[in-house]
């Protein structure tokens, strides 16, 4: 082992102790060809730490590869740097707002449906007991059944903007950008929603900056982009809504075609859009996906 290499050696090592006194869970330490490293976890957050050891310059170079905005990597960034951390305080759930998420913005096949929905503490008793919580940790037979139970008690308290692939098409010809979609898509549901339910604070699950929300649906109001905000209920709500009507989109074309539509845009989704192509032709398969995928380099 040349000197060089063993130095990386120590110091990855008098890293990962470091990091295990601050109670995060590390990993072991892989040897590779020009540098060591390992992960660090902390609930479902993982970075790697990554030692490089140059020949050329005879030094180290330390890299943190994850999610910047991540607190994981805040956090580990301060210990491996030096530099002070703080936490940011948990953002507590607003008394009232209207709570808006979307689905469909990854898969090839299907409408992005984006829904925004009324909460107060006065119902949330009753979604609770619904078992309301983050759609993607429903499963989809439950996600239908909480729905129905939702629009039963709640119905006035949501409004849904339903974008099918042929307007989804049209609107990404003209605009370029999925995230300004998003933003108008969001802005809709939450104007008609406020003619019902005008409060004055509105939380987003974070897709984009605030900058790109300049419309006068926002005037006065206070809007809280956050990252999981899923595990508001209000914003909860919204995503079960809008994965429940995806699903319906999904389960009704799957009928009317007599081929399961599959979720996402893997290449195995590809081979379904080349059998719908090969049964039907190009003009049903625009009817049904997102044409700016790049699925489409791959259609036969």
């Amino acid at each position: 082992m040349s000197l060089l290499k063993q130095k990386a050696n120590i110091y990855a090592n008098n890293l990962r102790e470091n990091l295990e006194k601050e109670n995060l869970l590390v990993g072991d330490l892989i040897n590779k060809d020009y540098n060591y490293e390992f992960d660090v976890k902390k609930d479902k957050s993982k970075v790697k730490v990554l030692v490089y050891f140059s020949k050329k310059k005879n030094d180290l170079k330390t890299i943190i590869q994850g999610n910047k905005n991540n607190k994981l990597y805040k956090q580990v960034e301060s210990i491996i740097n030096g530099t002070l951390y703080f936490e940011e305080p948990e953002l507590i759930e607003p008394n009232k707002y209207i709570g808006n998420d979307e689905s469909g913005k990854g898969d090839l096949f299907g409408p992005l449906i984006v829904c925004a929905f009324a909460y107060d503490d006065g119902i949330r008793d009753e979604l609770i007991k619904l078992d309301v919580k983050d759609s993607k940790k429903i499963n989809d037979s439950n996600i239908i059944s909480i729905y129905n139970q939702i629009e039963k008690k709640f119905k006035d308290r949501f409004e849904v903007v339903e974008i099918h692939p042929q307007k989804y098409n049209q609107l990404y010809d003209k605009i370029q950008n999925l995230n300004k979609i998003l933003v108008w898509a969001h802005s809709k549901a939450i104007e008609n929603l406020s003619r019902k339910f005008n409060y004055d604070c509105i939380v987003i699950d974070k897709f984009t900056s605030e900058k790109h929300f300049n419309s006068k649906v926002f005037d006065k109001k206070n809007l809280i982009l956050e990252e999981k905000a899923e595990r508001f209920l209000g914003v909860a709500s919204a995503s079960i809504i809008a994965r429940s009507k995806l699903l319906k989109w999904f389960e009704k074309k799957s009928k009317e075609l007599n081929i399961k539509l599959p979720f996402g845009s893997s290449s195995s989704v590809t081979k379904v859009a080349n059998q719908i192509k090969k049964n039907y032709g190009d003009l049903i398969l625009k009817d049904l996906i997102k044409l700016h995928f790049k699925n489409l380099k791959n259609l036969d």
